[in-house]
């Protein structure tokens, strides 16, 4: 248990001065802003950049519509960005030897890869729930009929597909030990879940279904 918190502590301070854990508070941030901005004032946007001599009937927004922008910002930006940052979890372990020095000198690998996967779990459940929650109080105060019926399912069910691609990616970076391998790793889960979601027998099982 000592080595253990002694190499979370050492991944918490490593993460924290290359501004890792600042860069996923701004971006989930932000995009827990963005979602009801977006939905509020996009077709006010549309209708200043349009001509005239065109009509476009757009429906006034609604509080899902800036629910249905968070879910969908998640999935293209925050989830992308927090891959693309702990992509090399592994890789500069192994560049460095600081991987193969610990373990001679008697720290489990267990003990490695449970602090490098707590770091990922800690992180991403800090950004996920704050950007929901930047979301909902904005929500709140751009749509007057804002509710909660039904949306505590769709907020964990993303919550826990993120876990999921976070555990793809852990464990393809300790068997490829390469920064790229596990971005492609996690993007061939992907991939082959969109495929899998094409045969009836698949699609109830397939854990894209968390995602949409």
């Amino acid at each position: 248990m000592r080595g253990y918190r002694a190499f979370l502590g050492k991944e918490v301070k490593e993460n924290s001065r290359n501004y890792k854990f600042m860069i996923i508070l701004i971006v989930f941030s932000i995009v827990g802003l963005l979602s009801p901005l977006s939905a509020k004032f996009l077709p006010v946007l549309l209708e200043s950049l349009v001509d005239d001599t065109i009509t476009i009937i757009i429906q006034d927004p609604t509080y899902v519509d800036s629910w249905v922008q968070f879910f969908s910002n998640t999935n293209q930006i925050s989830l992308i960005v927090f891959l693309l940052l702990f992509s090399p979890l592994m890789s500069k372990e192994f560049e460095k030897g600081t991987f193969v020095h610990m373990v001679t000198k008697g720290l489990p690998r267990q003990t490695i890869i449970l602090s490098k996967a707590t770091v990922l779990l800690i992180s991403w459940t800090v950004g996920y729930w704050l950007s929901a929650l930047i979301t909902f109080v904005y929500t709140h105060l751009y749509f007057s009929d804002s509710r909660v019926e039904g949306l505590l399912l769709p907020l964990v069910s993303l919550y826990s597909f993120g876990i999921l691609l976070l555990a793809v990616l852990l464990v393809s970076a300790v068997i490829f030990k390469s920064a790229f391998a596990p971005l492609l790793a996690v993007g061939g889960f992907v991939v082959f879940s969109f495929i899998g979601d094409i045969f009836p027998a698949v699609h109830k099982w397939n854990p894209l279904q968390l995602a949409t």
